[in-house]
């Protein structure tokens, strides 16, 4: 729990600072955006006009200064130059500047202690002398500049025009840029806050565990899991993908929330947008919507982005509160990833759209725009998003896992960067658009050094070492790893792996399995005894263990470690750290490992592996434990790797007895039995469990078992098996015949329950089955029975 708890505060320390990365914040929360509007509007209007005192180049006048202005690709050198001395000596700029506040902010209500700093900040670059009332003039001046006018050589009104479409277009451009980002906070609030709300009340049921039994015992609480909170959205189908592997249809309360988070994206990108016309910025009504269309939806999109960042990290503080599992926190990464490209492309097509509205050259206008490198910076980064979906389908995932890996964190760091240089370079700091990319680049950066912290913390770097047995008769592997430490590991929880050189050697890439067991082993230590090789070769194969050298994880030769005590090839018995897993050989990587290590020996291995700790098993998720009075196992195939935690957690307490059984036992006060019902499709699988894992020297109270072996076995006879069981020290009343055939999984499941007592059903399996189980568990409830439901699933 040690390393969970600083990875926990690392990750509240990322959110608290990373608003307070940028110097300036965002507009309305440390930028104000035209706050002294009335100021800005009098000077924008009267700043291109020309003073007696402003210098040009030579052979140019104001005519055509005026004309050259109007090309953009005209070098700012070449152009006039008024100084800052300039206009801080020129009396009807101080004049005429100083009455345009004075008369406009006070119709604006904007206070005079104010409209002197403003005069200080337009008028005079910064400078305090000569002051506001200073440079007011004596009487109002009555001529009116010209709306065409070159020259302020007297003090003048400002050309009314002119300041009305100043003054409006300023206004309702912040007014939009407020918007977008009180829009994208609202969004924020609206995902974290729900998520917290929804955290909040499981811990409350944690702290408050007369509130989970008041739950548990409530008929609406009945008819809202079984209703919402637990069937599909159609049928039975959630975890399993759809027909071609198009896909997941996610559970229906879970549908409900990206419908509702679709729908609240789909509000904030299309309301409270004006126009403001005649406009000094856009030449048509148009150009200005998809200006102010196109703002809102990629800010909105940078947002989304971010919070998909946040919900795909391992080390995501909102499933230690939420207790929602990582497959929950993937559904929601890629609904809000899609969520954000589609915003992303929305902002590329109106922005594209912009260039062909009245007033606009068309094709030759968006051609000289898009050459622009923030503007095609902003075009990788669109391409770079949508390409990063068709490389994330659920069919690539499964059939190219590591290859999808590399291709999408490569995409999202050149969206990432694209988007930056996109942004910073065109805008700067003024809008503040660079602190949600901010966020981005906490979150992910958080991550991946949480993940590394991890390594280190439980790992033994240069020489964490790991012992890999093949399962007889089925394409397992039972991995033994020694850690550092053991601090944190518990009921229901995985671990990613780093196998560095098994394979081509891909140190980078790590594998989640679930975590089988965990305490303290006695290892054996071999001696430097020079005889030890030739004496152990004696021993039987069934004994031995190949110690692996460095080069691929595999050496030529290997030196037999026997288990025999009085063998000269032992030094002292050495009790470390362990954790074990289970992982079944599919194709990829574990592939590679089991051919790597067992194709012309059978001996168990030696090897190099790395962990990053527990993951996984909060106290939110497993809360439906503690009240149970009953808790039943649903297994299928190596989802048993996941339940046999549970079986130690349940076990441990009955041995050690008295007043120590409660703190062993957390997580089961209550339960006085384990219902035990697993089909595998190979018997030896089932046969090696039960040898290492539901042996026990003494009866166990309170545990049930069932076995069904669904595959073509020999040895699935019951008569066999009953043998196997005895030789292997479980009681026949402990652990049932395993059966040939598919567990009737209704059937079975009924006829553990009982009215009036709480069951807790805890589900592991492939996706067909638990979603088969889902849809059993809700019959159940109909049915009256009290129950809950803790899923342990994984989907890619």
């Amino acid at each position: 729990m040690a390393m969970s708890k600083l990875v926990s505060a690392l990750h509240v320390l990322a959110l608290i600072t990373v608003p307070t990365a940028s110097a300036s914040g965002i507009i309305g929360f440390g930028i104000s955006l035209y706050q002294d509007l009335c100021c800005q509007s009098c000077h924008d209007s009267l700043s291109k006009l020309y003073l007696n005192c402003t210098t040009f180049p030579e052979g140019m006048d104001a005519e055509s200064a005026s004309s050259m202005s109007m090309d953009m690709g005209m070098d700012m050198s070449m152009m006039p130059e008024t100084s800052e001395e300039c206009y801080a000596s020129n009396t009807p700029w101080l004049q005429t500047m100083a009455y345009c506040i004075q008369k406009n902010c006070n119709a604006d209500g904007y206070p005079t202690s104010k409209q002197a700093e403003c005069f200080s900040k337009q008028a005079l670059g910064g400078a305090t002398e000569p002051t506001f009332q200073d440079s007011l003039p004596s009487s109002a001046p009555t001529e009116e500049l010209a709306a065409d006018a070159l020259w302020l050589n007297s003090t003048s009104l400002v050309n009314g025009d002119t300041y009305y479409s100043t003054h409006g277009t300023l206004g309702e451009f912040a007014r939009s840029e407020y918007i977008h980002t009180r829009y994208s906070l609202i969004l924020y609030l609206i995902v974290i806050g729900f998520i917290l709300a929804c955290g909040l009340f499981v811990q409350t049921q944690r702290i408050l565990p007369g509130f989970q039994k008041q739950l548990q015992t409530s008929t609406l609480w009945a008819k809202c899991q079984q209703a919402v909170f637990l069937p599909a959205l159609f049928r039975s189908r959630r975890l399993e993908p759809l027909p071609a592997n198009a896909g997941y249809v996610p559970g229906r309360a879970l549908t409900i929330s990206i419908a509702v988070y679709v729908i609240i994206n789909i509000i904030l990108c299309s309301v409270s947008y004006r126009s403001f016309q005649p406009n000094i910025y856009f030449l048509s009504k148009g150009f200005e919507l998809c200006e102010y269309v196109g703002n809102r939806t990629g800010t909105i999109s940078i947002v989304n982005m971010s919070i998909a960042i946040l919900f795909a990290g391992r080390n995501n503080i909102l499933m230690t509160i939420t207790g929602w599992s990582q497959t929950t926190f993937m559904t929601l990464h890629r609904w809000t990833a899609r969520v954000a490209t589609l915003q992303a492309v929305v902002h590329s097509i109106v922005y594209t759209m912009a260039y062909w509205e009245q007033g606009y050259e068309g094709a030759s206008a968006y051609a000289a725009k898009a050459a622009e490198p923030f503007y095609y910076w902003g075009i990788i980064a669109t391409i770079a998003m949508c390409l990063i979906l068709p490389f994330a389908l659920l069919a690539f995932r499964i059939k190219f896992y590591e290859t999808f890996l590399v291709i999408h964190i490569a995409l999202v760091i050149l969206t990432l960067a694209a988007t930056w240089y996109h942004i910073v370079p065109h805008f700067g700091y003024v809008y503040g658009y660079q602190t949600w990319l901010y966020l981005c680049f906490a979150f992910w950066v958080f991550d991946r050094v949480a993940r590394v912290a991890r390594v280190g913390f439980y790992s033994h770097l240069g020489s964490s070492k790991a012992i890999v047995e093949r399962v007889p008769g089925c394409d397992v592997m039972h991995v033994t790893v020694y850690p550092r430490t053991t601090i944190g590991f518990g009921v229901g929880q995985h671990t990613f792996l780093y196998f560095p050189y098994i394979g081509v050697g891909k140190f980078w890439e790590s594998h989640p399995f679930s975590v089988v067991s965990w305490g303290r082993q006695r290892r054996l230590q071999p001696s430097n005894s020079s005889s030890a090789s030739s004496s152990a070769e004696k021993r039987t194969a069934d004994d031995e263990i190949n110690v692996v050298g460095a080069k691929h994880g595999l050496s030529t030769h290997s030196r037999a470690i026997t288990k025999d005590s009085s063998s000269p090839l032992l030094g002292e018995m050495d009790e470390r750290p362990s954790i074990s897993f289970m992982m079944r050989a599919h194709t990829g990587f574990t592939r590679t490992l089991l051919r790597d290590l067992f194709t012309s020996d059978t001996r168990p291995a030696e090897i190099a592996v790395y962990t990053e700790g527990p993951y996984g098993g909060h106290g939110a998720t497993l809360q439906p434990l503690v009240n149970a009075d009953t808790v039943i196992c649903l297994v299928g195939g190596i989802g048993i790797t996941n339940i046999l935690g549970l079986v130690q957690e349940y076990t441990s307490g009955k041995f050690t007895g008295g007043e120590s059984q409660s703190k062993t036992r957390g997580l089961m006060k209550k339960a006085k039995r384990l219902v035990l019902l697993w089909s595998a499709r190979e018997m030896a699988l089932i046969d090696f469990v039960k040898d290492r894992f539901l042996s026990f020297d003494v009866e166990v109270e309170g545990i049930e078992c069932a076995f069904w072996c669904t595959g073509n076995s020999k040895n699935t006879e019951q008569d066999s098996d009953t043998e196997s069981q005895k030789a292997s020290g479980v009681k026949t009343g402990q652990s049932a015949v395993a059966t040939r055939g598919r567990m009737m999984m209704g059937t079975e499941l009924r006829s553990h329950l009982e009215k009036g007592q709480q069951t807790t059903i805890v589900v592991c399996g492939p996706s067909q089955m638990t979603d088969e189980a889902t849809r059993e568990v809700v019959g159940c409830i109909k049915e009256g029975y009290r129950v809950d439901l803790v899923e342990e699933a994984f989907s890619w």
